[in-house]
C-alpha cells in the first residue's frame, strides 16, 4: 500500500540507517533534515523543496524523483542515475549546494544551470549537458567522460577533469588558465 505526503512540511528530522517502502511525497518541503544511509524501494518525489539538508549514501531501488528544487543541501554520495524518470529530471533547481561523491551516469541535463555550487569527486559519464552552465563551479577532481557539453559554459570554475578526446566540446566555454588542463589527457608537456 502507498503512503502518500502532499504538501507536507517535513522539518529537523534525523534518520539513519532506516527503510522506507511505497513512499510518495509530491510538493512538500523538507527543511534542516539529515538523512543517512536510507534505504527507499518504490518510493517517489515529485516537486518537492529541500533546504539546508543533508542526505548522505542513500540507497534507491525503483524510485523515481522529478522536478525537486535543492537549497544551500549537502549531498554526499548518491547515484543519480536510476531517479529519472522519461525525459524529466530529477532536480529542478540546484542552488548553494555541496555535492560529494556523485555519480551521474548516463542521464541528462541539457541546459542546466550547475553554477555557484561545488561538486566535488564526482562523475558526469555519458550523460547530455549542452548548453549547461558550470559557471563559478568548483569541480575538484570531478570528471566528465563521453558527455555532451556542446556550448556549456565553465567560465570561472575549476578542478574539473574532461576527457577531451570522448567529449563533445564545440561551444564550450573555459576561463584561463583552467582551460589549460583539458591538455592533460593528452600527455603532452607544457613549458
Amino acid at each position: 500500500m502507498i503512503t502518500y505526503h502532499e504538501h507536507e512540511v517535513i522539518s529537523g528530522i534525523k534518520l539513519s540507517g532506516t527503510s522506507f517502502r511505497w513512499e510518495e511525497f509530491a510538493e512538500c518541503r523538507f527543511e534542516h533534515c539529515e538523512f543517512e544511509n536510507l534505504h527507499m524501494r518504490n518510493c517517489k518525489f515529485t516537486d518537492c523543496i529541500f533546504s539546508k539538508c543533508c542526505v548522505t549514501n542513500p540507497v534507491f531501488e525503483c524510485c523515481a524523483m522529478t522536478g525537486n528544487d535543492f537549497m544551500e543541501c549537502r549531498l554526499f554520495g548518491i547515484n543519480w542515475s536510476g531517479l529519472f524518470t522519461g525525459f524529466v529530471a530529477p532536480i529542478e533547481h540546484l542552488e548553494g549546494c555541496q555535492l560529494k561523491y556523485n555519480s551521474f551516469v548516463g542521464v541528462n541535463f541539457p541546459k542546466f544551470t550547475f553554477s555557484d555550487n561545488s561538486i566535488l569527486e564526482s562523475l558526469f559519464a555519458d550523460c547530455s549537458l549542452s548548453h549547461s552552465n558550470f559557471s563559478r563551479c568548483h569541480l575538484e577532481r570531478t570528471e566528465f567522460f563521453r558527455c555532451d557539453l556542446t556550448g556549456a559554459a565553465f567560465q570561472d570554475a575549476d578542478g574539473y577533469t574532461v576527457d577531451i578526446s570522448t567529449c563533445k566540446l564545440k561551444g564550450a566555454v573555459f576561463s584561463f588558465p583552467e582551460v589549460v588542463n583539458l591538455l592533460n589527457g593528452l600527455g603532452i608537456i607544457i613549458k
